[in-house]
């Protein structure tokens, strides 16, 4: 988190594959799944961390890690609450590590671009679709400040309006110099009022601009800064260059109960209405 910024600004060329060359397979080995007990096939969520990552090693190792601040290790164990809350609410959640993938710890200086993200959501989308436990109409995205801006991305590319991904949430994601969303699917953005690492007022001026406006939820949290989630995490975090990230208890349960709230609502609605 404490490069946060540069991501915002930086151009960098990534080890690419071929143009012909698939992410699946880097999909398959680095993501966790989360399947609840019983018969399915069941709705599923595909979860794209921010920028400190998700990696599940032994915890002994990855909290001794020098190169992960303590702000790197509350996210990472915030995203990787979040999915078991899901599976809790009955949804297979596949939480898909895309540092491991591309051979990083973290992403906070730009390591991985949003177009990048936005692939691998088309990968992991395509390999869900081959899973017995996934209902194929019924697949919903989450992800988490720079997970949220890949999200957004893929919501311009051509896969969108597949008819496969029913919905879209994006959990104070940066917007700046994010392209005009356009598709037909339901989205929930979620902000934070106080969040200076990514801009709420750039996320609103975007929606704002957007040509699918009136199928876009906003709910923005007064007060509640960048992380407003992590409920481990103290009210702030002073995590450099002038940001910070930090826990606020009403706008967590908020954010959660509009979570449930828009992933029910759709799931309720019949497949092919939007």
């Amino acid at each position: 988190m404490r490069l946060f910024v540069y991501a915002l600004l930086a151009v960098v060329l990534l080890p690419g594959l071929s143009s012909g060359e698939s992410l699946r397979d880097r999909v398959v080995e680095n993501h966790h799944a989360y399947i609840p007990p019983g018969r399915g096939p069941f709705p599923t969520v595909i979860a794209i961390p921010g920028c400190s990552g998700i990696s599940t090693n032994d915890p002994a190792i990855e909290e001794s890690n020098p190169e992960l601040h303590e702000d790197d290790l509350l996210f990472r164990r915030h995203y990787r609450a979040a999915a078991q809350d899901l599976e809790e609410q009955g949804f297979v959640v596949y939480l898909i590590d895309v540092h491991t993938a591309e051979g990083v710890l973290t992403a906070c200086a730009g390591e991985i671009q949003k177009e990048r993200i936005a692939r691998y959501i088309d990968e992991a989308v395509a390999w869900a679709l081959e899973q017995s436990a996934v209902m194929k109409d019924r697949i919903h995205l989450i992800g988490w400040s720079m997970g949220g801006r890949g999200v957004l991305q893929w919501l311009n590319g051509p896969r969108k309006e597949s008819g496969n991904v029913r919905s879209a949430i994006a959990v104070y994601p940066p917007c700046g110099g994010q392209e005009d969303i356009s598709t037909s699917m339901p989205i929930l953005v979620l902000l934070g009022g106080a969040d200076d690492i990514a801009e709420p007022s750039e996320c609103e001026h975007l929606i704002r601009a957007s040509s699918v406006r009136e199928r876009i939820v906003v709910r923005s949290y007064p007060g509640a800064r960048h992380g407003f989630d992590i409920v481990d995490a103290p009210s702030i975090v002073d995590i450099g260059n002038g940001m910070t990230v930090g826990y606020q208890k009403e706008a967590a349960e908020a954010s959660w109960r509009e979570i449930l709230a828009f992933l029910s609502r759709d799931e309720m609605t019949p497949a092919g209405v939007p």
